[in-house]
């Protein structure tokens, strides 16, 4: 009897493999020594022999599943060189497609050993695999994102906020729909897919808020464009809300977080910036945010503060909150270093591609990161904008787009840093997984090796 496998390949049939990359980073302090592989209906799955630490590398793999025949599935094990025969894993898994790390006999992260983590799939993107080693414990992609800063404070305590990288949110309100124009919907409008709160606990410190007026007088988020002859948008998270997910976990996390306030547009109005009046209306809510970070002096530097500073040693939480909308010629008065600062405190260095291609925007990014974040502290704008067309197609979304940039979030960017040129804030669109933070963490091992 001819098999089915050999009558279609006869017929000249094939099918397209699922191709993407594994990103190796060894911040372990040890080398990885390959000591198994193993792959079966893989298009590729070729692992190197060794990988040193403080090294990375990259690997292509492609699965090669065949409808109604073959599932693939692989491994590669690796050992910490010079460890107790400490090991891991990297396994595949298809239909559906997907990847796994599993710590053989490596306690990280606090969790026992043979733990493991799935890691998802990116499809001509990048997953990650990195640990890194500090002071003999282990961190990785089972990373604690809701306490990553105070879990490594004695690292990252001492350093200034201009020596640290941490994990962004472009539009950070806007995951929701509560209020459009015409015009405005979800796929032009919606950069997020969940709540600050949410964001919060996946490891992000850093959230661009664009405060609105709408509904009949409620403050929220907003995300509006102005085109020839009218404004078009909607509104998202109210502030309330976001007030609200702020207190709910400083309560039980230590973390830095900052916040940055532009874009301020009064929607029930014209369309026009807020009056001194409607910002005085707005701090009066935003007082209820608890642990608002103050500091007296009268030429602060925010970036030049420690994190122990700012955290007391890591025993507190704290919230700066950054007012910058000139255009509306907002005053801070009393309030002025008590949770709130204008732009002078934080020299800031904010430019984004104005791009929907991913290619594009990286090379702009690390272009600006190479000139720029030397002499400034340094926001990398990995973000995606949508053309016209886009836009009124509504294809690809805006979350559509963030997903194509967020799945180069390894090779293109980690590559590119050092000590000398590294971004304060990795800034996203469409959070939806630890990886921004693990990300944010590698790069603050990598810039003090």
């Amino acid at each position: 009897m001819i098999s089915i496998v050999f009558l279609i390949s006869c017929i000249g049939f094939t099918i397209a493999g699922e191709g993407g990359f594994v990103y190796l980073i060894n911040l372990s302090g040890s080398n990885w020594k390959k000591t198994h592989q193993e792959y079966y209906a893989m298009k590729n799955w070729g692992f190197p022999t060794l990988v040193k630490t403080g090294e990375a590398e990259l690997v292509y793999i492609e699965f090669g599943n065949f409808p109604f025949l073959h599932v693939s599935h692989a491994q590669v094990e690796y050992e910490l060189v010079g460890t107790e025969g400490q090991s891991f894993q990297v396994l595949a898994h298809g239909r559906p497609n997907r990847l796994e790390v599993v710590y053989n006999n490596l306690e990280i992260d606090g969790h026992p050993k043979g733990m493991s983590r799935n890691l998802g799939w990116r499809h001509n993107g990048d997953t990650n695999v990195i640990i890194i080693e500090r002071n003999g414990t282990y961190t990785g992609n089972s990373l604690d994102t809701a306490n990553w800063m105070n879990n490594n404070i004695e690292a990252l305590g001492t350093r200034p906020l201009k020596q640290i990288s941490i994990p962004g949110s472009h539009d950070a309100g806007m995951s929701k729909l509560d209020g459009h124009t015409a015009f405005g919907r979800a796929c032009n409008v919606l950069t997020q897919s969940h709540s600050i709160g949410k964001q919060l606990n996946l490891g992000i410190r850093y959230f661009d808020i664009r405060p609105v007026i709408g509904n009949g007088g409620k403050f929220l988020t907003g995300h509006y464009t102005e085109i020839p002859g009218s404004w078009q948008g909607g509104n998202g998270q109210s502030i309330a809300s976001i007030i609200n997910d702020l207190n709910v976990f400083t309560k039980d996390h230590n973390e830095l977080i900052m916040i940055k306030l532009s874009h301020s547009i009064n929607t029930d109005f014209h369309y026009r910036k807020f009056t001194q009046a409607e910002w005085e209306k707005l701090f009066q809510e935003l007082d209820a945010i608890n642990y608002l970070y103050s500091n007296d002096e009268s030429d602060v530097h925010l970036d030049q503060i420690t994190l122990d500073d700012y955290t007391n040693h890591g025993s507190r939480a704290s919230v700066v909150i950054i007012v910058d909308d000139p255009n509306s010629k907002v005053e801070l008065g009393r309030r002025t270093g008590r949770g709130y600062f204008m732009p002078s405190s934080l020299d800031i260095f904010d430019d984004y591609s104005e791009s929907n291609h991913w290619g594009t925007m990286i090379h702009d990014q690390i272009k600006k990161m190479k000139q720029h974040s030397d002499k400034q502290y340094f926001l990398l704008s990995w973000t995606l904008t949508q053309s016209d067309v886009q836009a009124v197609l509504c294809k690809p979304t805006v979350r559509d787009l963030a997903d194509k940039a967020n799945n180069q979030l390894g090779k293109l960017l980690y590559n590119e840093v050092s000590t000398s040129s590294f971004p304060n804030i990795i800034l996203i669109d469409n959070v939806k997984d630890t990886n921004v933070a693990l990300m944010a963490l590698a790069i603050n091992t990598k810039i003090t090796l």
